[in-house]
């Protein structure tokens, strides 16, 4: 990096901090993202946690690094101690690899975010335990939980589900493949006082789950489906690709939604294309992206987010057109009379 590149973005974070610190602390909120490659297109995220900066370098076409001098005054701008700062490296994956874990220092940090507490590890893996952007999200689903049954699918370590529970929800399910992950959202309920036993956590493949849960009849008010853009894990019996599998997902989500219920589907595929005619028309389908992304990712949002309602019913976009028909007086082959002699009219 230049040096007037570097003393430019100093700038940048010391202002962005400030800005930020005023907008979140008052909200009990101490993590969110300082700088989202807003400036020169740099490849570089940087994210507060409390009192840690967590660094990401991104994986291009050209290589970017961080020298140490570089690391101190980016840390100096921030006012963060340099044994404060993290940083990793993610790298661009092919279509069939997934991201190993990078340590095993198990060290768990907590962090607040609108008044409630979440665990989180800034050393092991390349993803912290909390996604920052689905922050207004998760206030959404709180927000509307009251008295309502909540479905947190694909949950990884299950921040909406501890946001339906302090918006009073009546009975969470929280789901997701991995047991350590599930381990991780009973430890974020007890961190916000809520005990794990009056809920539901359940270690299962997402698809086999809403099969089965239409099969019981089972139903919920409002369904969170944030799935990955791909995995091939060897618990499932297919892999995941959001692009060609959010349809079945979809609409299996429909299956076990109550009536007058809410579907919140989201995903972060850069290039996802939601295709609103391969749905019923009973569906309702409103892109609400801008109303679940908060100020420290608007100027690159990191996800996209569809609001569902309605039923399972209706034609979709992609069902031919009836045919029309002419009118009745030109149906059949044989002409009307005449009034006159050949008219059965006495008249």
């Amino acid at each position: 990096m230049k040096q007037e590149t570097l003393e430019k973005l100093t700038s940048i974070l010391k202002n962005r901090q400030k800005e930020l610190r005023s907008h979140f602390t008052p909200l009990g909120t101490d993590c969110y993202r300082i700088f989202n490659r807003s400036y020169s297109n740099l490849p570089l995220l940087i994210d507060r946690y409390g009192a840690y900066m967590h660094i990401t370098l991104l994986e291009g076409e050209e290589q970017f690094a961080l020298s140490e001098d570089q690391i101190k005054k980016i840390a100096g701008a921030l006012y963060t101690p340099v044994e404060k700062v993290i940083i990793k490296t993610r790298e661009s994956l092919t279509e069939h690899q997934q991201y190993a874990s990078l340590d095993d220092k198990q060290e768990k940090l907590t962090v607040q975010e609108n008044g409630l507490n979440f665990q989180v590890n800034l050393h092991d893996y390349i993803d912290t335990g909390l996604f920052l952007d689905h922050r207004k999200t998760r206030e959404m689903v709180r927000e509307e939980s009251f008295g309502k049954s909540v479905l947190n699918l694909f949950s990884y370590t299950g921040s909406f589900s501890v946001y339906a529970a302090s918006g009073g929800a009546s009975r969470i399910t929280t789901v997701d493949l991995s047991a350590t992950y599930l381990d991780q959202a009973k430890d974020n309920f007890r961190a916000n006082d809520f005990l794990p036993g009056a809920f539901e956590f359940v270690q299962a493949d997402v698809f086999k789950f809403l099969e089965e849960s239409a099969e019981q009849k089972e139903k919920w008010d409002i369904i969170v489906l944030d799935p990955p853009t791909f995995s091939n894990s060897r618990k499932m019996d297919r892999t995941l690709k959001i692009q060609k599998d959010y349809l079945e997902l979809i609409l299996g989500c429909f299956k076990i939604l109550k009536g007058g219920g809410t579907l919140l589907f989201s995903n972060n595929l850069s290039d996802f294309r939601f295709h609103k005619k391969d749905f019923p028309s009973g569906i309702k389908i409103q892109e609400i992206t801008d109303l679940t992304t908060d100020v420290d990712f608007k100027n690159r949002p990191a996800h996209k987010c569809w609001e569902l309602t309605g039923f399972l019913q209706g034609r979709t976009g992609h069902e031919p057109k009836p045919r029309r028909t002419s009118p009745d007086r030109f149906k059949s082959s044989k002409r009307a009379p005449r009034q006159g002699r050949d008219s059965r009219s006495k008249y």
